[in-house]
C-alpha cells in the first residue's frame, strides 16, 4: 500500500526554481492562499502540500499543489507561467519514474552472467524490470524474429543451463518492441525509458562488480602470501617433489555472505585436492558454507591438525560478529 505521503515529491527549492521566483516569494504566496479562507485561492494540507519540517514551515508540495500556485501566478502576475510549470512538472515526473526504474533494475539483476563478453540476464529478471508477463515477452520475442532484424542466438539471446537469458541489446530490442506496441501509455513509457535508464543502472552495477572483484582477487593474493602459500589444512607446499595446486577457499562462501568476499580473515589457502574434498563433503560447490562447517570437516578428516581449529576458532570470532552485524543493517 502506499505511504500517506506518497506523491509529495516536489521541494520547495525546486519550484521556486521553476517558478522562476525567490523562496521567500513563494512563501508569499502560500501565505496569501491561507490569508482569506472565503476566496477561491485555497492550499489544503496533505493535498496540496505536506510539511517536511512544520516550525521552520518546510514544505513538500504534489503536482496539485505546483498547479494551483501556478494557476495564481498566472491570473494575478500577468505573466504565463502555465506551459513552464508542466515542462517541469512532466520532467520532474520523468526524474521520480527513472528512479523506480534503476531501483528495479538493481533489484532484479542477481543473475548477472558474463558469457562471450557480454552480460546475460535470465527472462525471469528480464520480465520482472519490465513489469510484464512471460507471456507477453514471449510474443515481443516472436515479433522480433519475425521482423528484419531477428535476435541472435549466442548474440541477443541463449540459453545458459537450461534457463533463457537475454543479453543487455537483446534486453533492449525487447524493451523497444514493448515501448511500441504495449496499448497503455503508462507501460510504454516505462519501456521507452528502459534502454537509457538501464545503460546508466547497468554501468554502474557491472563497474561495482568489477571494482569487487578487484577487491577480491587482491584480498586472496595476500592471504595466499600470508599463509605462506601453503595448505592450512595439510601443511603442503608445492615444491619439485609435489606439484600440488593450490586455491584460496572463501570460509563464509562468497555468493551468500558477499560483505565478507574481500576480507582477508574470510579466506584460506588449501591445497586444491582438499577444497575440492571440502565442498563435496558439505553437499557441492553450490551448498553455502560457513566457518563451523570447515571446522567440522577439519575435525572428522583431518583430526591431527589442532593448529588450523585454533586459526579458524579466531577467524570465527570476527568472521560472526560482522554476520550479525550484516543481519542487523
Amino acid at each position: 500500500m502506499a505511504k500517506k505521503n506518497s506523491g509529495f515529491t516536489i521541494r520547495e527549492e525546486q519550484l521556486s526554481e521553476a517558478l522562476e521566483i525567490t523562496r521567500k516569494e513563494l512563501d508569499q504566496i502560500v501565505q496569501f492562499f491561507n490569508s482569506d479562507p472565503n476566496d477561491q485561492w485555497e492550499l489544503r494540507e496533505s493535498e496540496h502540500f505536506i510539511y517536511i519540517n512544520k516550525s521552520l514551515n518546510e514544505r513538500l508540495f504534489s503536482e496539485q499543489g505546483a498547479y494551483a500556485i501556478a494557476k495564481y501566478m498566472d491570473e494575478k502576475e500577468k505573466k504565463s507561467i502555465w506551459s513552464r510549470i508542466k515542462e517541469f512538472i512532466t520532467k520532474h515526473k520523468e526524474k521520480i519514474r527513472n528512479s523506480f526504474i534503476s531501483k528495479k533494475i538493481q533489484e532484479n539483476s542477481s543473475s548477472l552472467t558474463l558469457r562471450n563478453n557480454r552480460h546475460f540476464l535470465s527472462k525471469k529478471d528480464v520480465v520482472n524490470i519490465l513489469c510484464t508477463s512471460p507471456a507477453r515477452l514471449n510474443k515481443a520475442f516472436d515479433d522480433i524474429q519475425r521482423s528484419d532484424s531477428p535476435l541472435e542466438l549466442h548474440t541477443d539471446f541463449d540459453d545458459i543451463d537450461g534457463v533463457r537469458h537475454y543479453s543487455l541489446a537483446g534486453f533492449y530490442r525487447l524493451s523497444e518492441n514493448l515501448a511500441k506496441e504495449l496499448t497503455v501509455k503508462n507501460r510504454r513509457s516505462w519501456c521507452g525509458a528502459i534502454e537509457v535508464v538501464g545503460k546508466k543502472t547497468f554501468k554502474m552495477i557491472i563497474d561495482e562488480e568489477t571494482a569487487q572483484q578487484k577487491r577480491i582477487d587482491s584480498a586472496m593474493n595476500a592471504a595466499k602470501r600470508r599463509d605462506g602459500s601453503r595448505c592450512q589444512i595439510t601443511n603442503q607446499k608445492r615444491d619439485k617433489y609435489n606439484r600440488c595446486n593450490f586455491v584460496v577457499h572463501h570460509i563464509y562462501s562468497k555468493e551468500y555472505y558477499p560483505h565478507l568476499a574481500a576480507c582477508q580473515d574470510n579466506l584460506i589457502t588449501l591445497a586444491e585436492v582438499v577444497h575440492q574434498e571440502f565442498h563435496i563433503w558439505n553437499g557441492g560447490f553450490q551448498k553455502p558454507c560457513t566457518v563451523d562447517h570447515l571446522i567440522q570437516f577439519v575435525n572428522e578428516l583431518h583430526p591431527d591438525n589442532y593448529e588450523v581449529v585454533l586459526k579458524l576458532n579466531k577467524a570465527k570470532q570476527i568472521l560472526n560478529a560482522q554476520v550479525v552485524q550484516s543481519k542487523a543493517a
